[in-house]
């Protein structure tokens, strides 16, 4: 009789805004969004249209080869320290 290899004992389940690797296309990459009635729902990494998969074909992506999100690169070059508001200018009473 052949041998196998053992089933996994746990399934991977991402959490939500997690990048993922999408096994049943081909590894894309995508931010998880949720799952709803058996089926996993992704987005591209930098906007688009979502997608849906099989939630057993996620794999997660390890934070070297996957890029952070598009909201929080800009948000860390838009600190609100930063941000230089104009003087008001002064009302002639």
């Amino acid at each position: 009789m052949p041998a196998y290899p053992a089933s996994p004992t746990t399934v991977y389940r991402p959490q939500v805004g997690q990048l993922v690797a999408d096994l049943a296309h081909h590894g894309r990459q995508g931010i998880y969004m949720d799952t709803l009635g058996g089926r996993a729902y992704l987005r591209p990494n930098g906007g688009g249209c979502e997608w849906d998969t099989d939630p057993d074909r996620l794999e997660p992506v390890p934070e070297a080869t996957g890029l952070a999100p598009v909201s929080q690169r800009r948000n860390a070059t838009r600190c609100a320290a930063d941000v230089q508001l104009p003087e008001a200018p002064e009302s002639a009473a």
